[in-house]
């Protein structure tokens, strides 16, 4: 009996990150040997040291960069970007722990360099070798999982397509069902109604059901659930999402002794939030250092041009919708640092010439990197509005307040997407908020490093 090969996806994601760090080592060691033998073969600790701290690296950068998040179905230039921000964050680890222990000398830089380059281009050689190559031999020879689908709509083609794209999930669809008076039509053809489908997955070994039908037809999905009990086939509904248009979350919980579905979360629960903490106080310290000579100057201009203090201190609501208190350069000659305050419009006579300048290159945002070293603010994140701003949009913008699930951020999507500044309209403002949201919907490191480049080249550019 030809029996296949069944394999975890699970199983095959770990194998893919064993195989990904293994290759950095074996690129690291090879060209150690290549390039340098003498240190090679008189420094055979320290060497391994290196590999041993370069493997623990990659497992973290490669996690935190999202290199396997839908990897196997997701764009290749998209996943070769991650891979090279994996690999940037694993040398620059590198970088770091050499200089705090004086160590760096010990190792060959061009060694290092020279693996930096060659493990990237290996990984993503590797990933097009899978796409073209192995993924026809997978699903002929792996995939032993087969399934059928009950219900032939938008939820069915999406299950197919997702399926076509996932070699690597190890399942195979054999057949749809709909209801006999809908059919499949132009979609997917059916092999039959849902009452033949239980009959369907007994004869043929089915091991997986996916009913993706409307849940408005309880009747039906009642009828459908009861056939499949005689069975042992694994089953997985598919709810239609689509009523909930800002849907945050997806993940299943446990309360009460009862399941439900996380329609609203943060996306810095967790680990998540670590990193992303992590990230803000690397880089919003760095960016101090590098500037605090350049800020001691803005507070001497501000005092030579203008009576009263450097910095300007302003409500905002902050996480959770709790008001905080956010730093600026005080670029006006009146000081309205209440809840309620008159909006800056682009001619308003109470700016200095000084605060002019300051605003139109956005220096007076600068003291909000302690914001962020003090926890309130992050680097990237929806841009936190004034209290009163807050409490007379969230009255007529949906979705206004969710942008308060996570820190307010020096820098956020809508404004490097040029929504920026001055408010002059509502559909100006559920702009900013539309951005907001997909931003707490798709984070990752990379997206925020992305956000960091294009705020650092837009500011460079400034016309």
């Amino acid at each position: 009996m030809d029996r296949k090969i069944h394999l975890s996806p699970h199983i095959l994601e770990s194998l893919h990150r064993i195989v990904d760090v293994g290759a950095g080592i074996a690129i690291l060691l090879a060209l150690y040997d290549l390039l340098s033998p003498a240190s090679f073969s008189s420094r055979p600790t320290h060497i391994a040291l290196l590999a041993a701290v370069t493997a623990a690296l990659a497992l973290v950068s490669f996690h935190i960069a999202g290199v396997y998040k839908d990897w196997a179905g997701s764009d290749l230039v998209q996943e070769c970007n991650r891979i090279l921000v994996a690999v940037f964050l694993v040398f620059g680890g590198l970088l770091l722990l050499g200089y705090a222990f004086k160590v760096s000398s010990i190792y060959s830089r061009r060694v290092i360099l020279a693996a930096m380059v060659l493990w990237p281009a290996v990984l993503c050689l590797e990933r097009v070798f899978i796409r073209k190559v192995v993924s026809g031999f997978f699903i002929e020879n792996v995939a032993s999982r087969k399934a059928v689908v009950a219900g032939c709509g938008k939820l069915g083609n999406a299950l197919d397509e997702w399926v076509n794209d996932n070699p690597w999930a190890g399942i195979r669809i054999m057949a749809f069902f709909d209801s006999a008076d809908s059919g499949c039509k132009d979609s997917k053809p059916c092999a039959g109604a849902l009452e033949d489908l239980p009959r369907y997955v007994n004869e043929n070994h089915i091991q997986i059901v996916f009913v993706a039908l409307p849940m408005r037809d309880e009747a039906m999905l009642n009828t459908l659930l009861q056939g499949l009990e005689d069975t042992t086939a694994q089953i997985y509904f598919f709810p239609d999402m689509s009523i909930f248009k800002h849907l945050m979350g997806g993940d299943v919980a446990h309360v009460a002794g009862q399941t439900a579905i996380v329609l609203r979360t943060s996306p810095f629960e967790g680990m998540n939030g670590f990193v992303k903490r992590m990230e803000d106080l690397i880089v919003s310290g760095l960016i101090l250092f590098l500037i605090s000579p350049f800020m001691l100057f803005i507070a001497l201009g501000i005092k030579m041009t203008s009576k009263g203090p450097v910095f300007f201190k302003q409500w905002r609501y902050g996480l959770e919708g709790e008001p905080f208190q956010i730093y600026k350069f005080r670029t006006m000659k009146v000081l309205e640092n209440g809840y309620t305050f008159t909006p800056a419009t682009d001619s308003d006579p109470r700016i200095t010439r000084f605060g002019m300048f300051l605003r139109k290159n956005s220096l007076d945002e600068l003291p909000q990197f302690l914001n962020v070293l003090a926890g309130s603010m992050s680097i990237v994140g929806p841009r936190p509005h004034a209290v009163k701003m807050n409490e007379d949009y969230r009255k007529h913008i949906p979705g206004y307040m969710l942008r308060h699930i996570s820190k307010p951020g020096i820098t956020g999507l809508a404004q490097v997407n040029g929504y920026r500044g001055e408010i002059k309209s509502d559909e100006d403002m559920k702009k900013r908020i539309s951005f907001d949201i997909e931003y707490l919907q798709n984070w990752s490191v990379l997206m925020d490093l992305k956000v960091i480049l294009k705020t650092v080249y837009k500011f460079a550019w400034r016309q």
